[in-house]
């Protein structure tokens, strides 16, 4: 498992921040600039036990998602992340186009695996089904000590169209315009260099869930 941490900070510490890291540390290598776009549909129970269990503090947690990154429907991930209070852990298996389009229509999965298996039985015990699709545009750094990870997520936005995850025209509403989420993510001792660094902007730590604050703001709408 891996420690996380999140904080919210405003647009120019957002702008100074990157290009502090941006000097000090490598962008992730799989994007030019480090830069991409993260969709994820997110999956509940009949009962919203994800969301509820995140608004109650529930130390110990666990969802389901289907991830794209750029828009890539040859690269699609269901992952399940666990979470015990500052450290999470996550499980993927990569999955075939049509097996997405028939689970988001209430079918099942059509790749098999532990992962598959769990969800899949899930999604039938529990009623597992799509709440809502959450997009937003991803900057990542890197540095190999500690298997350290910090992204800067901006232009958050949700739809509650569950073929949006395909759909490049479907509208999403966005959810904070001045302000981005920072991302820290390491396995032992956070790099001690990098402490200064954070510290030189003004950030919040927060406990914050995007699909948590997806269902927030779709309050009172029909799930």
């Amino acid at each position: 498992m891996r420690h996380e941490q999140k904080y919210m900070i405003g647009k120019p510490e957002c702008t100074v921040l990157k290009s502090i890291l941006s000097a000090s540390l490598r962008f992730d290598p799989h994007y030019k600039d480090g830069r991409y776009t993260v969709t994820s549909l997110y999956f509940d129970d009949i009962s919203l036990s994800a969301y509820y269990e995140k608004l109650d503090g529930d130390s110990d947690r666990e969802k389901f998602r289907i991830r794209l990154y750029n828009g890539d429907e040859t690269y699609i991930v269901l992952e399940k992340k666990c979470k015990k209070n500052d450290l999470v852990d996550k499980y993927s298996l990569l999955l075939h186009k049509n097996s997405v389009r028939d689970v988001i229509c209430g079918g099942s999965l059509h790749e098999s695996g532990a992962l598959a298996e769990e969800f899949e039985a899930k999604r039938i015990a529990q009623g597992l089904k799509p709440i809502a699709n959450i997009a937003y545009d991803r900057t990542a750094f890197v540095f190999p000590a500690g298997e350290t990870r910090i992204t800067i997520d901006e232009n958050i936005r949700f739809s509650l169209d569950k073929n949006s995850l395909f759909d490049k025209t479907a509208p999403f509403i966005p959810v904070f315009s001045e302000t981005a989420v920072l991302e820290v993510k390491y396995s032992d001792v956070f790099p001690s260099f990098l402490t200064p660094i954070l510290s030189s902007v003004s950030a919040e730590r927060i406990a914050y869930s995007k699909y948590a604050m997806a269902v927030s703001a779709i309050e009172g709408s029909c799930l």
